[in-house]
C-alpha cells in the first residue's frame, strides 16, 4: 500500500486534459408538448410568446405549455420553414412547397393567388415600412398587400434567381438576400432591381444560408464554413478551423451585442464571434449542448437564448454561471467525493484517484490510486486524504506521502494537537503521546467550538469534550435530528441545518445558547443539502439552487435578506452531497455529488429582473371554455345569473424559471375582494356560484425569481340578478299586487255599490209602488166611504158631521196626492211640477216663483217620477227647515241636459256637516234618486244666506 502511494502527485503520471466545462441547457421536446422535435425557425412575438416552426407544424410556447397548430387546424402544410410576426400581430407561416398560412387570434387563413409549386419553399418572411409583406421563396419573391398575393420577382433563366434563403433590410428600399446556390443578392425596390453581387467567381462560397445587417450597416453573411462581412462595398472573409469546415455551416446570425455575433451552426453547435478580433468561441456537445445541429437562435426579453435543432426540439441557454466537472471533461469517474484547495490548485477526490484543476481550468490527473474518500488541509498546510484502506499525509515540499494509519475511515479532522479518524462506530484519536478511542457512530462533519467540538450526524448534534460525546442541552436527538450540514461562524458560534430548521449555536462560559430559524422563511429552498459560512454571507444549497443569505441581518435582526441562484431542473442528475459546499479563494462555490462537481460563479450569473407578461390563457364556465364574445355587450361581459361557476387559467409568460412562478389573485366585488390570495403555484383560480354583481378578476405573478409584475391583469364582467330579484321585478310585482288589490276592492266596492244602488232603486221602486197602492186604497176604499158618509150626513142635515166628513175627505185626498201624484200620470212632469209648486205656494207663507220649460218629451215615466220626488223633497225640506220668505224653481232644457235650480232665502246650513250627520231618510233618498237619474246634484248653502240646489240630468 505504501509503495502504491509513493507515486502520488508524481508528474510522470500526470496528463493535461483541456477541459470543456458542461454548461446548463434546457431542452423542450415532444415530451413537454412541442409538436415535433425537428425545429427550424423561431421568434418571440409582441405578447412575449415563443413560436417555433417544425416539420410537424407550428408550436406556440408561453414558458409552461405549448399550443400547437397543424394541418388539422388549417395549416397548408405541417413542414414549416419560416415564421414571422407582422406589425398587426399576425403570425405568418411559410411551408415546404405549399405556400403560406396566416394565424390571427388563433384562426388560420391560407391566401392564394400565385403558383406555389413553381416558387418552392417559403424560406423567409419580412415586412416593409409601408406594411407590405415580402415572402421569400426559393425561386422568387411574392408580396402581400391589401389582402392579395402578387409576384414581385420570379426566377427565370435570364435572372438566375434560385436558392433564396434569408433576407435582411439594409434600408427601406434595399434588401440583401442569401442564396444556397449563387451566393449573395442585393435588391432595390424602387426602381425594382436585383443583382448577384457576390458568388464563387468573387472568391466566396456559393452556398450562403443567412444574412444580417447590424447597427453600423455592416452586412454579415453566413455560408458553408465561412462568414462574410460587406462593409461599404468591401467584402471580408472569416474562415474558421479547417478541420471543422464541414461542420461550420452558418444557418443563423444573431447580434449578441455591439461587439459579438451569435452564430448557429449545422454541425458544430453555436459560437460567439467577436467582430473586432475575429475570435470564435464554440459551444457544442462537449459543453453539454444537446445537439450539434443548431439552425436559428433568438434572445428573449429575459436574456435567454433559444435555439432550434435537429431532433432535440428547442434548446434554452442562459449563462455559464453553473458548470459541472465530470467524466466528460477528463475525470475518469463521474462521482466526486471531496474537494480541497491546496497549493493554488483545486483537488478533487474521485472513485478513481485525485485530480487537480489549475488556474487555466485544465484538469490534471494526479493519481489513479483507487477511490479517495476525503481530503483535509491541516493547520500546518499539509494534505490528509483517505483511501478505502489507509490515511496518508502529504506535504508541499515532498512528493512522498506519509502513512498516518491503516483502516477504512469516512471522515478526517486534525487540529494542532490531535488527529481524528472517524470509523463506522468509533473515533480514533491520535495525540502526540497517546492514542485513544471515543465511541461514536458515523458523522457528517466535525467543527471546533470554544474548548470542545460539535459533531454533526444525521441522528443529531453532539458535543465532544475530552474523551466522550454527549448531547447538547436543548437539542435532544429525539426532537432535533435529520441534520445535513454544519459550519463555523467563529470560535464560539456555529450554524447547523436540517430539512426543517437552521440552528445558530453559541457557546460561552460553558453554556449553550440556541437560536432557530424555520427553513420555510428561506423562499424557494427545497431539499436542503448543505450550508457554508463565508464572512457575512451564508450559502444554503438545495435542489437545483443556491441561496446567499445576509448573515448579520439574520442573526441580529431576525430578518431574511437573500439572493437566489437557480439551475435548470436536475442540472445534476443527483443532488449534491450533504455538507459538501466549498468556497475557493476566488469565491467560486463548489459542491460534490455522484454526478460530478458543481461549480458556481456568482459574477457570471445572469439574473432575471424582468417581471412576467400576464394573460388569461382560458376561462372556463363550469367545465367548458367560455366564449365571452357571446356575452359581450356595450357594457362589457354580461353573464346571466346561472352562469356563475368560473375558473380562470392564469398565464405568466416567463422563460427563465417558469416552474417557480407564483400567482396572487383576487375577485373585486366579493366580500374581502380587495385582499390578495396567498402566493400559489397553481395557475387556476376557481370561483364557484358567484352571486349577482359587478366583478373584476385581477391577478399578478412573479417571474420565478421573486420579481413580481405589479400591474395586475384585469378581467371585468357582470353577473346579472335573476329577474325575480331585480328592483324592477319587485316594483312591478308590488305595483301589480297593489293594483290587483285596488282593482279587487274597487270592483268589489263597485259591485257592492251596484248592489246597493239596485237595492236602493228597488227599495224606492217598491216604496213608490207601495205609495201608489196605499194611495189607490185610500182613494178607492176610504175615500169612497168618506164621500158616502159626507153625502149621508148632508142628507140628514147634520152639518157638524158633514163638515168633519168633508174635511177628512179633503185631507185624505191630499195624503193620496202626496203618496202618488195622479197629475203626473195624467198631465206629465211639467204640469205636475207646476201644480206642486203652486200648491205649496198657496198652502204656505213662502212666496214662490217658477219658470219651468216643457220637459215631458225628454224624460221617461220613471225619470219623471224621480225628478218630481226630488223637487218634492226639496220643497218639503224648505217648508220644514228653511224659514224662507221667498223661493224660486227654474227648470230649463239645455243642449244635452235638463237643469233644475231651486233657490230660497232661508236661514241656510253647513252643507258638509249636514251631509255627514243627517239622519233624514228624505235627504238620503234624494241623493239616491239623483244617482238613479245619473245626474249631478250640487247643494250650496250658507248660514243666513239661503240655499241653492242645482240638479243636472243628462238626456
Amino acid at each position: 500500500m505504501k509503495r502504491l502511494f509513493l507515486t502520488f502527485f508524481l508528474l510522470c503520471f500526470c496528463s493535461l486534459v483541456s477541459t470543456a466545462q458542461r454548461y446548463q441547457f434546457k431542452k423542450y421536446k415532444t415530451e413537454e408538448g412541442l409538436v415535433n422535435n425537428e425545429t427550424f425557425a423561431i421568434l418571440q412575438d409582441s405578447q412575449n410568446r415563443i413560436w417555433v416552426s417544425t416539420t410537424g407544424g407550428i408550436s406556440c410556447f408561453n414558458g409552461k405549455t405549448f399550443k400547437n397548430y397543424t394541418t388539422e387546424d388549417g395549416l397548408v402544410s405541417n413542414i414549416v420553414f419560416s415564421i414571422f410576426e407582422d406589425s398587426k400581430g399576425r403570425i405568418w407561416v411559410g411551408t415546404l412547397d405549399n405556400g403560406i398560412s396566416i394565424i390571427e387570434n388563433g384562426k388560420i387563413t391560407n391566401p392564394q393567388g400565385v403558383d406555389f409549386d413553381f416558387l418552392g419553399s417559403a424560406t423567409y418572411i419580412l415586412e416593409g415600412s409601408d406594411g407590405t409583406i415580402y415572402i421569400i421563396f426559393v425561386k422568387g419573391i411574392v408580396t402581400y398587400k391589401n389582402g392579395k398575393l402578387e409576384y414581385l420577382l420570379k426566377g427565370t433563366e435570364e435572372n438566375q434567381i434560385s436558392g433564396l434563403q434569408q433576407a435582411a433590410w439594409y434600408d427601406s428600399n434595399t434588401l440583401y438576400l442569401s442564396s444556397s446556390q449563387t451566393g449573395i443578392f442585393k435588391m432595390t425596390l424602387n426602381p425594382l432591381k436585383i443583382e448577384n453581387i457576390y458568388n464563387e467567381k468573387d472568391g466566396i462560397n456559393n452556398i450562403c444560408y443567412s444574412v444580417f445587417v447590424d447597427a453600423k450597416k455592416d452586412v454579415w453573411v453566413g455560408a458553408y464554413g465561412e462568414l462574410y462581412k460587406i462593409s461599404k462595398g468591401t467584402l471580408t472573409k472569416f474562415k474558421f478551423q479547417q478541420e471543422d469546415f464541414d461542420k461550420n455551416r452558418i444557418y443563423g446570425i444573431l447580434e449578441e451585442n455591439e461587439n459579438e455575433l451569435f452564430l448557429s451552426f449545422e454541425g458544430n453547435g453555436f459560437g460567439i464571434f467577436n467582430k473586432h478580433t475575429g475570435n470564435l468561441k464554440i459551444i457544442n456537445e462537449a459543453q453539454g449542448l444537446p445537439s450539434k445541429y443548431i439552425y436559428r437562435a433568438i434572445k428573449d426579453t429575459e436574456g435567454n437564448h433559444w435555439m432550434t435543432s435537429y431532433g432535440e426540439g428547442i434548446i434554452r441557454y442562459r449563462d455559464t454561471a453553473f458548470k459541472i466537472y465530470d467524466d466528460t471533461q477528463g475525470l475518469p469517474s463521474k462521482s466526486v467525493n471531496d474537494i480541497a484547495e491546496w497549493d493554488n490548485e483545486l483537488l478533487m477526490a474521485t472513485n478513481d484517484g485525485v485530480f487537480a484543476l489549475d488556474e487555466s481550468q485544465n484538469i490534471r490527473l494526479i493519481t489513479r490510486s483507487g477511490a479517495i474518500k476525503n481530503l483535509f488541509i491541516t493547520p500546518m498546510g499539509n494534505l490528509l486524504y483517505t483511501t478505502e484502506k489507509a490515511v496518508f499525509e502529504h506535504t508541499k515540499s515532498s512528493h512522498r506521502p506519509t502513512l498516518i494509519d491503516e483502516g477504512d475511515y469516512n471522515l478526517l479532522f486534525k487540529d494542532q494537537n490531535k488527529t481524528f479518524l472517524f470509523g463506522t462506530d468509533k473515533i480514533k484519536v491520535l495525540a502526540k503521546d497517546s492514542t485513544y478511542y471515543i465511541n461514536s457512530r458515523r458523522a457528517i462533519t466535525i467543527v471546533p467550538i470554544a474548548d470542545r467540538y460539535i459533531l454533526c450526524k444525521i441522528a443529531g448534534l453532539f458535543q465532544m469534550n475530552d474523551r466522550k460525546t454527549d448531547t447538547i442541552p436543548g437539542l435532544h436527538p429525539n426532537l432535533h435530528n435529520d441534520f445535513r450540514s454544519l459550519d463555523v461562524i467563529n470560535s464560539n458560534e456555529v450554524l447547523a441545518g436540517n430539512e426543517k430548521k437552521l440552528y445558530h449555536i453559541t457557546l460561552q462560559n460553558e453554556r449553550f445558547k440556541i437560536q432557530t430559524f424555520d427553513m420555510g422563511r428561506f423562499a424557494y429552498l427545497k431539499q436542503f443539502r448543505a450550508l457554508k459560512v463565508d464572512g457575512n454571507n451564508l450559502w444554503l444549497a438545495g435542489r437545483d439552487m443556491l441561496l446567499k443569505v445576509d448573515l448579520e441581518f439574520l442573526l441580529k435582526k431576525d430578518s431574511v435578506v437573500a439572493k437566489k441562484y437557480t439551475t435548470v431542473s436536475h442540472f445534476l442528475e443527483n443532488d449534491i452531497d450533504f455538507n459538501s459546499l466549498f468556497i475557493t479563494a476566488d469565491k467560486t462555490i463548489l459542491a460534490t455529488s455522484l454526478s460530478g462537481m458543481l461549480a458556481f460563479n456568482e459574477k457570471a450569473y445572469l439574473a432575471n429582473t424582468q417581471p412576467p407578461k400576464l394573460n388569461l390563457s382560458e376561462i372556463l364556465l363550469f367545465s367548458e371554455p367560455l366564449e365571452d364574445s357571446l356575452y359581450r355587450t356595450n357594457k362589457g361581459i354580461v353573464l346571466p345569473h346561472q352562469k356563475n361557476y368560473l375558473s380562470f387559467l392564469m398565464e405568466a409568460i416567463t422563460f427563465t424559471n417558469p416552474e417557480n412562478v407564483h400567482y396572487k389573485y383576487r375577485m373585486k366585488g366579493l366580500r374581502d375582494g380587495n385582499e390578495w390570495s396567498q402566493p400559489t403555484k397553481n395557475p387556476i383560480a376557481v370561483f364557484s356560484y358567484l352571486p349577482p354583481g359587478d366583478y373584476t378578476f385581477e391577478f399578478i405573478a412573479d417571474n420565478g425569481d421573486g420579481v413580481w409584475q405589479n400591474e395586475p391583469f384585469q378581467y371585468a364582467f357582470v353577473i346579472t340578478v335573476p329577474f325575480w330579484k331585480t328592483w324592477f321585478f319587485w316594483v312591478s310585482l308590488l305595483s301589480i299586487s297593489s293594483l290587483s288589490v285596488f282593482l279587487f276592492y274597487y270592483f268589489k266596492n263597485k259591485a257592492e255599490q251596484k248592489r246597493n244602488e239596485a237595492y236602493t232603486h228597488n227599495l224606492i221602486k217598491a216604496q213608490e209602488e207601495e205609495r201608489t197602492r196605499v194611495a189607490r186604497e185610500l182613494h178607492d176604499s176610504v175615500g169612497q166611504k168618506l164621500m158616502l158618509l159626507s153625502k149621508k150626513t148632508k142628507s140628514n142635515g147634520n152639518q157638524e158631521m158633514e163638515f168633519l166628513a168633508t174635511n177628512t175627505l179633503e185631507e185624505l185626498r191630499a195624503i193620496s196626492r202626496g203618496l202618488h201624484p195622479a197629475t203626473l200620470e195624467r198631465l206629465g212632469p211639467t204640469a205636475a211640477i207646476r201644480n206642486m209648486v203652486d200648491e205649496v205656494d198657496s198652502n204656505t207663507n213662502i212666496f214662490f216663483t217658477h219658470e219651468i220649460d216643457d220637459i215631458d218629451a225628454f224624460l221617461s215615466r220613471e225619470a219623471s217620477l224621480h225628478l218630481y220626488r226630488i223637487i218634492q223633497e226639496i220643497l218639503n225640506n224648505m217648508v220644514k227647515h228653511a224659514e224662507a220668505k221667498a223661493a224660486s224653481v227654474t227648470i230649463e232644457k239645455k243642449d244635452h241636459s235638463i237643469e233644475a235650480v231651486i233657490v230660497d232665502n232661508g236661514k241656510g246650513f253647513e252643507i258638509s256637516e249636514k251631509v255627514k250627520t243627517s239622519t233624514s231618510l228624505g235627504m238620503k233618498t234624494l241623493m239616491e234618486r239623483a244617482k238613479i237619474l245619473h245626474s249631478k246634484i250640487d247643494i250650496k248653502s250658507q248660514i243666513n244666506k239661503g240655499t241653492t240646489i242645482t240638479l243636472i240630468i243628462p238626456i
